[in-house]
């Protein structure tokens, strides 16, 4: 049965490919402590954010363009992970509110001031739900996942200039 996407993987293999050098993150515009790394694969872009502990990948963010909810305001997906050594320090709530700031800063300087930011969260994980709901909505719409038909909460924010 399929599954949801898992940030997870997403860590594990940042982490490796940041121990041999395949990709070289640079410091935040905001906050130096959170690296940026921007790529596109299969053509579409990807932002990742990600803190690190000595040379560990402890928490990361990244954000994939999703369908818009509105015309023009373009949408991304968000997925987050926190590395099992580093869970229940508030590093995954740190981090998205972090990065969030870090790619508002950027969109912005880009001609992109408005945004949506959309997390699926699937109904059993209860920490990336305290995640959500503290960065992005307070309001999950719960639903089924069109792909992998497991039961999930919706959560959205538009980003608009300050």
């Amino acid at each position: 049965m399929p599954e949801l996407t898992d940030p997870l993987k997403a860590l594990l293999s940042f982490q490796h490919a940041l121990q041999n050098r395949m990709v070289v993150p640079r410091p935040g515009e905001l906050d130096p402590s959170v690296l940026v790394y921007a790529d596109r694969p299969a053509g579409e872009p990807r932002f990742t954010y990600v803190r690190l502990e000595g040379l560990k990948v402890a928490a990361l963010v990244n954000f994939t363009p999703s369908d818009p909810f509105e015309p023009g305001i373009p949408c991304y997906g968000i997925g987050y992970a926190v590395h099992q050594n580093f869970r229940g320090q508030g590093r995954a709530q740190s981090l998205v509110k972090a990065a969030i700031a870090e790619l508002r800063n950027g969109l912005a300087r880009n001609g992109i001031p408005i945004f949506h930011i959309e997390a699926i969260v699937g109904a059993d994980n209860i920490a990336s739900q305290h995640v959500a709901a503290a960065t992005l909505s307070p309001d999950a719409k719960p639903g089924t996942d069109q792909y992998s038909g497991v039961p999930i909460f919706q959560y959205v924010r538009k980003i608009e200039p300050r």
